[in-house]
This record gives structure tokens, sequence and C-alpha cells, in this order.
């Protein structure tokens, strides 16, 4: 899959929306080790309706998600790695990965004076990347 400049903007989503997923992993988790679903003494069962067999069905579509969301992480991350030019690699890693300002780009990056001539640089890195 190509990777886009509106894939980048969404990095920071995809991140926290994996932090959130991982979350309700633990939950279902916590739910199917829970003493009140395990403690019937008939054991585990097979109904679709049981509570156990509901929230492995549940964790497995959860884990599913994770791992698309991890590879789709994970193409980001290496196309970002993979870019030649060090100063756009480095302008992607801030502005898009770590999710900073164009300001707050412009002041990690020593020696640049204006926010707007990285915007620009930038603007002309990608228009340079569509045509290829």
């Amino acid at each position: 899959m190509v990777i886009g400049q509106n894939d980048l903007r969404g990095y920071q989503t995809l991140k926290k929306e994996l932090e959130s997923l991982d979350s309700l992993i633990e939950m279902t988790y916590n739910t199917y080790k829970s003493p009140a679903l395990t403690s019937s003494g008939a054991g585990h069962s097979n109904d679709p309706g049981d509570p156990v067999t509901r929230a492995l069905v549940r964790i497995n579509k959860l884990k599913a998600k994770r791992k698309e969301l991890l590879a789709r992480i994970s193409e980001i991350e290496d196309f970002v790695d993979n870019v030649d030019d060090s100063r756009e690699r480095t302008i992607l890693n801030y502005k898009y990965m770590e999710g900073l300002t164009w300001r707050a780009t412009c002041q990690t990056m020593q020696g640049h004076e204006s926010y707007a001539m990285l915007m620009e640089y930038d603007r002309k890195w990608w228009e340079s990347h569509q045509q290829e």
C-alpha cells in the first residue's frame, strides 16, 4: 500500500486506537477470568450465549483488529524510516510520528527560523513524490 500524507496524519490516531484496543482486550480477559463466569461448576460450554464463549469470541475479534492496526502502524513507520532525505525524514518524525505542531517541529529542528519554511519544504517534498 502506498503511504500518503493523510496516512501520516492518522498515525497518532492509530496509536491511540491501539492503546484503547489493548485496554479493551485486557478488560475482556478480566471478564473471561472472572470467578463469576467460571465458578458455575458446569465448566465451559460451547453455547454461543455462554459468557465465557462470548468473551473468547470477542477476544479473537479484538486480536485480529489489533494485528491489522499493528501492520498499518508498521507500514507507516517503515515508510518514514526509508525516506532518503534526512531533513524530510526528521520533519516526518517530529510532525507526524511525534504529533508536534509545525512551530514545535521548527523549534526542535535547530537552525530553522520559520515553521512556514518547513511547511513549504514538506509540501514540495510531497508534491515531488506524488509525481513518481
